[in-house]
């Protein structure tokens, strides 16, 4: 059995693939309500294809507000998302108070997955905070969906990269199993590397959109067509087909300015 502790947008869709892969999935929230509506197949959120995925695997995932459930799993993640304020810092308040209020409940030899994403740091510390408080082992693994495509990148993930306390040590059968019902490729690292990690991805994302939106306006300047351009960008290797050449209203909130702020702080 795989849990799915907060039944946010990131757990609802990684939930969902996990039982289409064909696992028994259990999905906990505290919130009761919630829980009754998704057993309904009523979801707060919207996906492509995300209903009629639930359709076709919704005998092998049910959820739950009850906490002894997740004794019966020996494998876990926590996924609930992590809201920004309007300075675009993390609130991990919600995250953490989720952690600590289930981590006892879990199952002696269990193994724990932090997908939600934290800052550098904060894996480790949490670590020692439940030393004495739980009986599972806790692990971080960096989650790339994306809102409209949330479904497609959760069944088809390009790879996983996993923050481990002791990269040279295997990772728990339960979890590895997990991994290769999916087929990627799958990186281990130590649990600041995975943390920054997720912050170096949005780095990268970011420094393509503004140098995009960059050209695009010296294009409209000097009479160049922008469209033309991108496929010469394309063919390069060194860029790829599937860069962000589009050009857009930039970066505005969410986890790309989050991740430059969070950068600044350290």
């Amino acid at each position: 059995m795989i849990g799915f502790i907060g039944l946010s947008h990131l757990g609802l869709n990684y939930s969902l693939a996990t039982a289409a892969k064909g696992f028994e999935v259990v999905g906990y929230d505290p919130n009761g309500a919630l829980t009754t509506r998704c057993g309904a197949g009523e979801f707060p959120i919207e996906e492509p294809g995300f209903c009629e995925l639930f359709s076709q695997h919704r005998d092998r995932i049910r959820y739950t507000s009850d906490e002894a459930d997740l004794a019966k799993c020996d494998l876990v993640f926590y996924s609930l998302d992590v809201s920004t304020n309007a300075d675009n810092e993390s609130d991990l308040g919600p995250l953490t108070a989720l952690i600590h209020a289930t981590a006892p409940h879990l199952s002696k030899g269990a193994t724990a997955v932090v997908l939600s994403q934290v800052p550098p740091g904060y894996m480790r510390r949490l670590r020692e905070e439940l030393r004495e408080r739980s009986p599972a082992d806790f692990y971080y693994q960096v989650e790339t969906l994306i809102f409209g495509r949330a479904v497609e990148r959760a069944m088809r993930p390009e790879r996983f990269i996993v923050g481990s306390p002791d990269p040279s040590r295997l990772l728990p059968a339960p979890f590895q199993a997990w991994h290769a019902s999916f087929g990627c490729p799958v990186l281990v690292m130590r649990l600041e590397s995975a943390e920054l990690a997720k912050i170096a991805i949005n780095f990268f994302l970011v420094s393509s959109v503004t140098t995009t939106n960059t050209l695009a306006e010296v294009c409209e300047q000097i009479g160049a067509d922008w469209g033309e351009i991108v496929p010469a960008l394309r063919l390069d290797q060194r860029i790829g087909p599937h860069a962000y050449l589009g050009p857009g209203l930039g970066i505005a909130g969410g986890n790309l300015e989050r991740d430059l702020v969070t950068v600044q702080r350290i």
